[in-house]
């Protein structure tokens, strides 16, 4: 434990994968710099200074022995409706102060905004749980029901997150809607009591209409930090992504090197 973590609880990341997505089964297994997608994810997790274990959450024994066989954590779960919930199942083996919910897709991950997320939560004891969000680049993206859009409060606590292009904007007006809102990215810190109240609470109805489970938080009046960062991590939902993903980390490496 570093100076910095010493006297605090343990934070712990819980990063979530099955082999059945929808859009790109066995995803977590697809090769990434000569590693597993999921391996990869580890290991950029690893390189958060402000956590102190990772550990992946899977019902699969490939994905467990991909995992293990490059020497990280893996626990297997039973089978689970969403990634929050099998995150659940994990985090209450554990005795940790923080749950950091880490998407299984995000190997541009930049572990500092782990950090700073881990650090929000150290500095306000009132926060349910913490995610981030960046800039809109232009409208288009904002207007793309794929791209999920968070509004907050002068705090930086969210307000609302939505598909829909929010907030609309009155005729006239010179603001475009899209220098209003952030665009959010699925990382939590999550309190456990926190983590363990909203998975037994029903899917809200606003969660059922946008289809977004972070609003059960809200519907529920729990407090949510929004960190704003600057890039745009990118993810891996689709063959056509990983191939974009595989550029970037081809060129990152080859500048690090």
């Amino acid at each position: 434990m570093s100076e910095r973590t010493k006297g605090r609880g343990k934070v712990l990341v819980v990063i979530p994968a099955r082999y059945d997505s929808s859009r790109f089964p066995g995803k977590a297994l697809a090769d990434l710099g000569g590693q597993p997608l999921i391996v990869q994810v580890a290991q950029r997790a690893s390189g958060a200074r402000l956590c102190d274990q990772v550990v992946v959450a899977t019902d699969d024994v490939r994905i467990e022995a991909a995992v293990t066989a490059a020497g990280f954590s893996c626990e297997m779960t039973g089978a689970h409706p969403t990634g929050t919930d099998r995150i659940g199942e994990v985090a209450a083996r554990h005795d940790a102060e923080l749950v950091v919910n880490l998407q299984g897709d995000e190997p541009l991950l930049d572990p500092a905004d782990v950090d700073e997320l881990v650090q929000a939560m150290w500095d306000d004891p009132q926060l349910d749980l913490a995610t981030c969000a960046h800039p809109f680049s232009g409208p288009e993206l904002w207007r793309d029901p794929n791209a999920v859009k968070v509004v907050t409060d002068r705090e930086g606590l969210a307000l609302y997150f939505s598909r829909a292009a929010i907030p609309g904007t009155f005729p006239g007006t010179d603001v475009s809607g899209h220098q209003s809102a952030l665009r959010h990215v699925g990382i939590y810190v999550f309190r456990p009591e926190a983590l363990t109240r909203f998975l037994a609470w029903p899917a809200g109805e606003l969660e059922s209409v946008e289809g977004l489970e972070q609003l059960r938080a809200l519907e529920h009046g729990m407090k949510i930090k929004v960190i704003r960062i600057e890039n745009a991590p990118c993810g891996v939902d689709t063959p056509a992504d990983l191939a974009v993903v595989r550029e970037i980390w081809a060129k990152t490496t080859k500048d690090e090197d």
